[in-house]
């Protein structure tokens, strides 16, 4: 038997943002069946738009910004709960209402619903001299929907930075000439927790 399912603890900012937006439309779409949500889409759709906001506020390394991006998050999971909620209650056991309102359903006896698999450590090829770019390449896997990778300055404890892609292969951009970094790549599939490769590293020229 299928349920609903939201595992926003293993999602990143940008998946988190990416499960918002899918569950406003599809609800929003979907006004007949969903006609009175709790809370209403004006809520979700506020609490969205202030942790993106938020989020790229914190881009910039800023404490006082990362926390209010911090604060942010938990706004919008706190709204994507009790949005589940009603929905688990309109659905009353129908997947395809469940479906209709863009939560993602944990099945049994699939294998793409469980924890992706761990990916190869990217491949990193520098390109040209001058460029600050990085072209990165990880195993493809048939259950992926994206592929989300991540870089950061080696040895840095900062939050890793996310690029998602629609293939197996990703080209970084804007990073800083004849610095050391470090990439890891995770499949995105049915089930959103993260699986993330060991790193790799790479100077770029």
């Amino acid at each position: 038997m299928s349920k609903l399912k939201l595992s926003e603890k293993d999602q990143t900012d940008v998946q988190l943002m990416q499960t918002a937006e899918q569950i406003f439309t599809k609800m929003t779409a979907e006004a007949t069946l969903f006609s009175t949500p709790i809370p209403a889409l004006s809520t979700l759709e506020t609490a969205l738009i202030a942790f993106r906001n938020s989020a790229t506020e914190a881009a910039y390394r800023d404490t006082r910004a990362i926390l209010i991006r911090n604060q942010k998050r938990k706004d919008l999971v706190y709204v994507l709960k009790e949005l589940s909620k009603y929905v688990d209650t309109i659905a009353k056991g129908d997947n395809t209402i469940v479906l209709a309102a863009g939560f993602t359903l944990h099945k049994t006896g699939q294998s793409y619903d469980r924890l992706v698999p761990k990916a190869q450590p990217p491949l990193a090829e520098p390109k040209e001299i001058g460029s600050g770019r990085v072209l990165l390449r990880t195993n493809p896997w048939a259950g992926a929907r994206m592929y989300d990778f991540q870089c950061r300055l080696k040895g840095s404890s900062d939050t890793w930075a996310s690029q998602l892609s629609s293939k197996s292969t990703c080209m970084i951009e804007g990073l800083e000439q004849f610095k050391e970094y470090e990439f890891r790549v995770t499949y995105i599939g049915i089930n959103p927790k993260a699986n993330y490769s060991d790193s790799t590293s790479s100077y770029v020229l």
